[in-house]
């Protein structure tokens, strides 16, 4: 297996080679292919992921050198950031993946853990079994949420914080395998009666089979539920097809963090058994690049905040488990692994994902960008049969100096030249690829912390400096075909306390405010006003509200604009 680090050049008068012949970097400012616009920002990352292993089948625990292969940003490691795991309804085999989960935490950066019940215990349910379905009763509502604290705490003691554990894995699927069944209207009234019981941790709600939020917006509706949960999640089983594949405007207008928490597709086994321990297989990239990575890029562009792909160890996941029929080595990192390595290993939790535009000679490219610890991401999936040579990208503020990885089906996560010039970035992006461009210098926003104990949010702002003047505005943007949800934040930045406030902004050219929370919208486009509610009139020195809207818009999906406070500038 090749092992290779991102080569960077920082140099505008280096060389670059293209398919073996050296090409001088352009010595001025080109036309961009591709340009970054930070000034517009959507959701951020939590993180990638994948499973421990769940079932029987699925092998043992992972040892600790395939959980640092997985976890770690190191040379031949995955960046992995969330790890899932289960909570068995039997206690005696909760220790199980302790350890595997604890050397996760300690070796990787940021690492969260998600736990997730496939059923509760036998004796709870109405049909008295842990397979087939069967309900929860009413009369174990209390037990639940004692059994789900139970090893939330037990984790705790085995020094591994739970960081976010769902309600219900897959409450619309009920199968002779560990299950339980659930309506949304059910989940919400246990969110709301007994979530908080399970203590230290963040709940979830949904994690449906094909991500339908008939499963979470009963909870996202309900004031009480929904300040009782940090996240919904979904599985993309069949959610492309259902139209589920998409935005989230009620969970984005909650600030409710949107995690795919499961997908597993190896369709490309009937081909033979042996491909998958060929790391140049035609059928096995194809599914790679063609399903499963514009799967994780489409994820990104719905706003969603997390992507947590089944078995991390597996014939056709990550790792190789040895299993002998299909040809893989057990802890050896697999072309899918490198290929979502250029999601997971460099955009990182608090990352946040900002807008790109392009220009035709990249239409072909599905490019999403991020912004975070002092660098701009890009990721560039090139599912089409042609390469682009000398794509221009563009990073407003000047570049100091850049990486370039790509994986395909002849290069695994390999260094590939990069020429700086200026604000501008050139790279050739091959045929049948994907890529990952990584930026140091150009103007950045901060990570966001989002721990397990405080309620995250959808798309957390792009903050101004603090600055004179007696109010400072943060926003986010999440935006989709001809909608978009708007989130504003107002903090006082004054020594007095401000009683009765209007916020004036102007709106994105094209777009109209359909709905709005926390404030009076008037009018609704254009220069806009927007009037407090009872509850958030006063803001104490130091002290911050957030509103939003929501709006159609005819392409412009930019954040509003130009705020003052009762008629003073904001910063």
């Amino acid at each position: 297996m090749r092992r290779s680090r991102i080569l960077v050049v920082a140099a505008s008068t280096a060389l670059a080679s293209v398919a073996g012949v050296l090409t001088a970097p352009p010595l001025s400012a080109a036309t961009p292919d591709i340009t970054v616009n930070p000034a517009t920002s959507y959701q951020t990352i939590d993180g990638f992921g994948a499973a421990t292993p769940i079932f029987g089948g699925s092998g043992n625990p992972w040892t600790d050198s395939e959980t640092r292969t997985l976890v770690g940003t190191g040379e031949g490691e995955l960046g992995l950031s969330i790890i899932r795991t289960v909570v068995s309804p039997v206690s005696s085999e909760w220790g199980l993946y302790a350890n595997s989960l604890r050397t996760a935490k300690a070796h990787g950066s940021d690492v969260r853990i998600l736990a997730s019940p496939w059923t509760a215990p036998a004796h709870f349910k109405t049909n008295n079994s842990r397979v087939g379905g069967g309900k929860l009763r009413t009369d174990y509502y209390d037990d639940y949420a004692e059994h789900l604290n139970s090893y939330v705490q037990y984790m705790k003691n085995q020094g591994v914080t739970i960081d976010v554990t769902s309600v219900q894995n897959e409450p619309d699927w009920h199968p002779d395998y560990d299950s339980m069944d659930w309506t949304g209207t059910e989940m919400r009234n246990w969110v709301r009666d007994q979530g908080a019981k399970v203590r230290d941790t963040r709940l979830m709600v949904g994690e449906s089979l094909r991500f339908n939020r008939a499963y979470s917006d009963p909870t996202l509706q309900d004031a009480t539920a929904r300040a009782t949960i940090g996240y919904v999640g979904g599985h993309l089983y069949d959610a492309e097809n259902s139209g589920n594949l998409s935005p989230y405007p009620l969970a984005a207008q909650y600030g409710k963090n949107q995690w795919m928490t499961e997908w597993n597709l190896h369709a490309a086994d009937g081909n033979g058994a042996n491909i998958w321990g060929n790391p140049s297989n035609a059928a096995v990239w194809n599914e790679t690049l063609d399903d499963i990575m514009r799967t994780v890029h489409r994820s990104m562009e719905s706003g969603w905040s997390a992507y947590v792909w089944w078995y991390g160890r597996r014939f056709y996941s990550y790792i190789g488990d040895g299993d002998p029929q299909y040809g893989t080595t057990k802890g050896a990192v697999l072309r899918r692994g490198q290929a979502f390595a250029q999601y997971s290993k460099y955009v990182r939790p608090g990352d946040r994902r900002v807008a790109v535009s392009k220009s035709s000679r990249a239409a072909a490219l599905e490019v999403t960008a991020y912004q975070g610890r002092g660098k701009t991401t890009l990721v560039i999936l090139n599912r089409s049969s042609s390469a682009v040579s000398n794509a221009v990208v563009e990073v407003p503020g000047g570049v100091s100096t850049a990486g370039y990885s790509v994986t395909s089906q002849t290069l695994g996560a390999a260094a590939q030249p990069a020429t700086v010039n200026g604000g501008q970035v050139t790279v050739t992006v091959p045929a049948r690829s994907i890529s990952t461009i990584t930026v140091d210098g150009g103007p950045t926003t901060p990570p966001t912390s989002n721990p397990p104990t405080t309620p995250p949010t959808s798309a957390p702002p792009t903050t101004a400096p603090p600055g004179p003047g007696a109010c400072q505005v943060t926003t986010s943007v999440n935006a989709w075909n001809t909608g978009l949800v708007s989130n504003i934040t107002v903090t006082n930045t004054g020594t007095g306390a401000i009683d009765g406030w209007s916020l004036s902004f102007t709106l994105g050219s094209g777009q109209t405010i359909t709905s709005g929370w926390n404030a009076t919208y008037a009018p609704a486009s254009g220069q806009v006003t927007a009037t407090n509610v009872g509850h958030n009139a006063a803001i104490p020195p130091g002290r911050s509200t957030t509103i939003g809207f929501q709006a159609s818009h005819s392409g412009n999906n930019a954040a509003p604009r130009d705020f003052t406070l009762n008629g003073i500038g904001c910063t």
